[in-house]
């Protein structure tokens, strides 16, 4: 193979380097190539080469492994964004990137929590949280991204939106979005806008039986404050015994938000996340549901298994256990295949059912008063004919939480260091390749360059000459397709105005006689 040495400095290049990755320099400057051409480049070359050791490092001390990919990739993405590299044309990879980092610089386990609307996520958070914390209102709730995790203080932190993200979001209202701008209305939330929007982050230490009501002043949708709400962070003292202290719960505003800012946020943060909880609806997982979670194995096609489904609401089906078995083996099938679930062995541990209100109601069971008792005794008595409270017991394993609870537990928080180097790196692999892609497409386009450059007059007049050609062809073509267009048209007339009055003389013969009188 020829060597690509460089003539100033004597590094030995690749052969399809153009330009010296050591000193920058032009690669084929003894060449015919004139110095017009690559003065320039060059120029930027040395100066990129110059300050690339001085990129800002955001040091990783919890893994050297992870912290060399995110050195790598930190230099990778500053050459990325230098102007004409090709980053204004693909905000993906600068996307992937930044994705990239954060999951470096966050080694919290996430698992987001996403549905659409009214399919108990909040419910399921707070039956695994063993406290009713997240809002499970009648009316929708969750506006805003909300974070549970384990704290040695309770507290809420809030992080509101700035003028510019207020400013996207209330433009990318749907036309759907009719009942959030009456609400929006009706709580004048405009006079609160200018005292919420851009307002620094707000954390309140507190003690645990009031981070509900907390909760509930930044996240209802009756406040007129949870409108300009970003992120809501809950730090909790008191989860159950045995929860994983690095696992992070995200109750996100779902897919199907009138709103497509918030949409956005949640579709970035299942990217990020380190695993996806979709829940639907156990009664009807139908065409919307299929295309939520279409969706989020599409935010998911590096790792597959962190997609899990929650069929919620289970006590709600006619025959619980007859019927979830007849449509888990539905769902399986269904979401097996290149766009959801590897194998049908994946896709049956990954699908699970829940009945998370009738948990927390046995959870909670010698506070209910009577309203709250008449739901759990029609379960009971519907279901198996069970004995209150004595079968309380049995009634919550019946509910699954407590096996979600263990997969959480023992499938993903036990592993969980495993698990996010195995993201990041795969996250890594793919921003190589989607970067090497795109130095494919650069170096096609610099070579093209480079070959003008050198082309002598009577060739570059060849080249204009057949341009020209192709493009008088295409005009012909073009002027053709126009005239047969108009003669169809009017041929197309003439057909329907005669079809047309056979149509009116069958139906009324003496719309004829009229038309000959006249």
């Amino acid at each position: 193979m020829e060597k690509n040495v460089c003539g100033h400095c004597g590094r030995e290049n690749k052969p399809e380097r153009y330009f010296c990755r050591q000193c920058g320099r032009f690669l084929g400057a003894e060449e015919t190539v004139p110095e017009s051409s690559y003065a320039l480049p060059q120029m930027k070359m040395m100066r990129i080469l110059e300050n690339l050791p001085h990129v800002p490092h955001s040091r990783i001390l919890w893994d050297d492994l992870t912290d060399r990919y995110m050195s790598r990739v930190e230099h990778l993405n500053a050459l990325y964004l230098v102007p004409g590299m090709g980053a204004e044309k693909n905000a993906a990879v600068c996307e992937k990137m930044q994705d990239f980092f954060y999951l470096c610089c966050h080694a919290d386990f996430q698992i987001a929590f996403v549905g659409t609307i009214k399919t108990g996520k909040s419910t399921l958070i707070n039956a695994l949280l063993g406290k009713n914390y997240a809002s499970m209102a009648v009316t929708p709730e969750t506006a805003a991204l909300t974070k549970f995790r384990a704290s040695k203080e309770d507290y809420v932190k809030v992080t509101f939106y700035t003028a510019a993200e207020w400013s996207k979001l209330w433009k990318s209202r749907s036309s759907t979005a009719d009942a959030f701008n009456q609400e929006y209305r009706e709580l004048k939330a405009d006079e609160v806008k200018a005292q919420w929007v851009g307002h620094p982050p707000y954390e309140k230490k507190l003690a645990s039986d009031d981070v509900e009501e907390e909760l509930s002043k930044w996240s209802s949708s009756q406040s007129p404050e949870h409108y300009f709400v970003k992120e809501i962070e809950v730090g909790i003292s008191t989860l159950p015994k045995g929860f994983p202290p690095q696992v992070v719960f995200v109750d996100t505003p779902g897919l199907s938000d009138p709103v497509a800012y918030r949409s956005e946020l949640t579709r970035q943060y299942i990217r990020k996340a380190n695993a996806v909880f979709v829940c639907v609806d156990a009664q009807k997982i139908q065409k919307e549901e299929i295309e939520t979670i279409s969706s989020v194995f599409s935010f998911s096609s590096h790792n597959k298994e962190k997609v899990h489904i929650i069929a919620t609401h289970w006590d709600a089906l006619n025959n619980p256990e007859e019927d979830w078995a007849k449509q888990k083996a539905y769902i399986e099938k269904r979401l097996t295949g290149k766009a959801f679930f590897d194998t049908v062995e994946m896709a049956r541990a990954n699908i699970m059912h829940s009945a998370a209100y009738i948990y927390n109601l046995c959870r909670d069971y010698d506070s209910l008063d009577k309203a709250g008792l008449k739901p759990l005794r029609k379960f009971a008595l519907n279901y198996d004919d069970y004995e209150l409270p004595a079968d309380l017991e049995t009634i919550k394993e019946k509910t699954n939480i407590d096996q979600i609870a263990a997969v959480i537990r023992d499938k993903l928080a036990d592993n969980y260091q495993k698990l996010l180097l195995d993201d990041i790196q795969a996250m890594y692999k793919d921003i190589l390749h989607r970067l090497e892609r795109a130095a494919k497409e650069k170096r096609k386009e610099v070579h093209a360059l480079l070959q003008t450059s050198v082309l002598g007059t009577e060739e570059m007049e060849k080249r204009i000459a057949k341009q020209k050609e192709r493009f008088d062809k295409v005009k012909h073509v073009s002027s053709q397709l126009t005239g047969i267009m108009e003669r169809v048209k009017r041929e197309t007339k003439t057909r329907m105005d005669t079809t047309c009055g056979k149509l009116r003389l069958s139906i009324n013969p003496v719309y004829a006689r009229t038309k000959k009188r006249k």
